[in-house]
């Protein structure tokens, strides 16, 4: 999740039913079978606790109330208004007032880093994980490599699908899904996907992934995480990565 596109509170639509059963926390799916995972960035393959969001959340306001000329109350009501009209502040100012997507993005990522430290854990596990790995975020390619670098794994990772690839249609609605899918021929029950919000992978364990929830304390990432959708759970990336690469059959 990158939430300058204001997703971490945006739910899912209905995912579509089946009538096989859902794995379970209880009862979770394998990874034996799995080559190509998948990550969100934010808050994902870094702690929350670097709460890189706050920053966000007031670039978001000041850009609304530098490009609207408004004040910073008034562009905060427009901003929480756009999100619940339009599913993010981006989608309603693009549609209501033209605003270039890029520019919008470019600012609002324009944040200070330093809370993000290096983890060679992470790296390690990652090149010891087999098959392809993929970033999926509704940040940008800019915000994500920058992210990459400052925690040393971007060299892990085959490519980023951003909010522009996904024509600026954010998780967790399904057709960011379908896109991801399309543009790098993936198959869904042979992936797994790692996030923080128990929204956003919903979508996913419809279309047969493994689910990953990558727990934090963040407020708007406790609805629904003890749900079905939602087969394992760490509180730890690094260290559990390292665990499941020591289960997987040699490839």
């Amino acid at each position: 999740m990158f939430p300058a596109m204001d997703d971490r509170k945006e739910t899912a639509g209905a995912p579509a039913q089946s009538t096989d059963p859902q794995p379970t926390r209880s009862t979770p799916a394998g990874f034996g079978h799995v080559d190509t995972w998948i990550f969100d960035l934010d808050n994902t393959l870094y702690p929350a606790s670097c709460r890189l969001f706050d920053q966000v959340e007031r670039l978001i306001g000041a850009y609304v109330a530098q490009h609207l000329n408004i004040d910073a109350q008034e562009a905060h009501r427009l901003q929480k208004l756009y999100f619940r009209e339009y599913g993010t502040t981006l989608n309603g100012l693009m549609l209501r007032h033209g605003v270039d997507p890029h520019h919008f993005l470019e600012f609002v990522h324009a944040i200070d880093l330093a809370p993000v430290q290096p983890s060679p854990a992470l790296a390690g596990a990652l090149a010891r994980l087999p098959g392809r790995k993929l970033i999926y975020t509704n940040g940008s390619v800019a915000h994500a490599e920058r992210v990459m670098d400052k925690l040393g794994v971007r060299e892990h990772f085959s490519d980023i699908f951003d909010i522009v690839a996904g024509d600026f249609v954010p998780k967790p609605r399904g057709p960011s899904y379908r896109a991801l899918i399309e543009r790098h021929a993936i198959e869904p029950t042979r992936s797994a996907l790692f996030e923080d919000l128990p929204q956003n992978l919903e979508p996913a364990a419809a279309m047969g992934m493994v689910t990953v929830l990558v727990r934090t304390d963040s407020p708007w990432a406790q609805a629904g995480n003890d749900a079905p959708h939602i087969h394992h759970v760490t509180e730890d990336l690094a260290g559990w990565l390292v665990e499941i690469v020591d289960t997987l059959p040699p490839r």
